[in-house]
């Protein structure tokens, strides 16, 4: 999704905190037995609600803003939902005063502390954002969208398997995708691929679409899989997708890949309690915790085939051993599951010396 999606989605997210303030009077109103008190409050209730309107009504702006325009935006927001909860207690307390009967007022008082406080709780997560530095509002914004369109893993995996098919149709049809738009390709193809061999996904975030800035992206580590046993023993693999002629690169951190460079990155990716998890197990047994890289070589092979392999990684972060082929995609971007399927083909785990 892009970016000034992502801050309208969220906005609105927001706003509807001002409708929830709308929904709470209202039903406040229906408790009350005095007439007059019924339609004060009716009254302020309408002064929230337009106030609610005017903020959601900018929302289709917000989609066309310059990243620059969102501190506006956010401080637009702030005061519309600020200025509208203080108007309806500053009216509402006035209307209280002219009332008679004290049982009905107290009421009326209560009814309008609680239109306060969720006003304040309103205006306290407008103010958190609004001083978040840009790189922390993406980061933020990402987050909570995240959350708010939050997908299951069957349509996650859905969405990935349409996007990947898709997507190399678009590629054997000779369109030319960025860097970004291969990698999340790679990232979506080789989470199919580890699922197809039984394991399941850790990753917080896993990529849906090529324009996606989830996934290694957010965590530096593309792919993260665990698989049991008949025992309930558990393997994992920690994975990196290269496209082509892509490399494991050199960080701060150490190479792309090796424990160091894993072991930093690996709370990001899979949560604390998951990596303390994949750590123990590592150092209990080594050969229960693999690196690998998953490869997608694009050209088209005498079958019309494109293809996908495997290589080991070791702890420096060093391809080692031969690549192994693990699948290859027909002409309408299909993933082929068995070498009986490729005409000609030599096998699904064809070798290779590696490159």
């Amino acid at each position: 999704m892009a970016v000034l999606e992502v801050i309208a989605s969220v906005a609105e997210k927001y706003v509807t905190s001002v409708v929830e303030v709308v929904k709470k009077g209202a039903e406040g109103i229906k408790k009350l037995s005095d007439e007059e008190m019924k339609e004060i409050a009716k009254k302020k209730i309408e002064d929230i609600k337009s106030s609610g309107d005017a903020v959601m009504s900018k929302l289709d702006d917000v989609k066309n803003l310059t990243p620059e325009q969102l501190k506006d935006v956010l401080e637009v927001i702030t005061s519309v939902a600020e200025n509208s909860v203080v108007e309806v207690v500053k009216k509402g307390t006035e209307g209280i005063k002219n009332l008679s009967d004290e049982k009905v007022k107290e009421n009326a008082k209560q009814k309008i502390e609680d239109i306060k406080s969720s006003g304040d709780a309103v205006k306290s997560k407008l103010d958190d954002i609004k001083n978040l530095t840009p790189e922390q509002l993406q980061e933020k914004l990402n987050e909570a969208i995240d959350e708010y369109k939050k997908l299951s893993q069957d349509e996650i995996n859905e969405k990935q398997k349409a996007a990947i098919k898709d997507t190399l149709k678009r590629i054997r049809n000779g369109e030319k995708l960025t860097n970004e738009k291969l990698g999340n390709l790679g990232e979506m193809m080789m989470d199919q691929y580890y699922i197809s061999r039984g394991y399941k996904t850790l990753n917080k975030y896993r990529v849906t679409s090529l324009d996606d800035k989830k996934g290694g992206f957010r965590t530096g580590i593309d792919g993260v899989y665990e698989k049991a046993n008949s025992d309930g023993i558990k393997s994992y693999v920690i994975a990196d997708a290269k496209y082509n002629t892509s490399q494991l690169s050199e960080t701060k951190d150490g190479k792309q890949m090796s424990d160091n460079w894993i072991d930093k990155r690996l709370d990001d990716a899979v949560g604390k309690e998951k990596a303390d998890e994949i750590r123990d197990a590592a150092e209990d047994n080594p050969d229960s915790v693999s690196h690998e890289v998953y490869h997608i070589e694009p050209h088209i092979d005498e079958n019309g085939s494109i293809h996908t392999d495997v290589q080991k990684v070791d702890t420096e972060g060093n391809k080692v051993g031969d690549k192994t082929i693990v699948e290859y995609f027909d002409e309408d971007g299909n993933r082929v599951e068995s070498s009986d399927d490729i005409k000609g083909g030599g096998g699904m785990n064809e070798r290779y010396s590696k490159g």
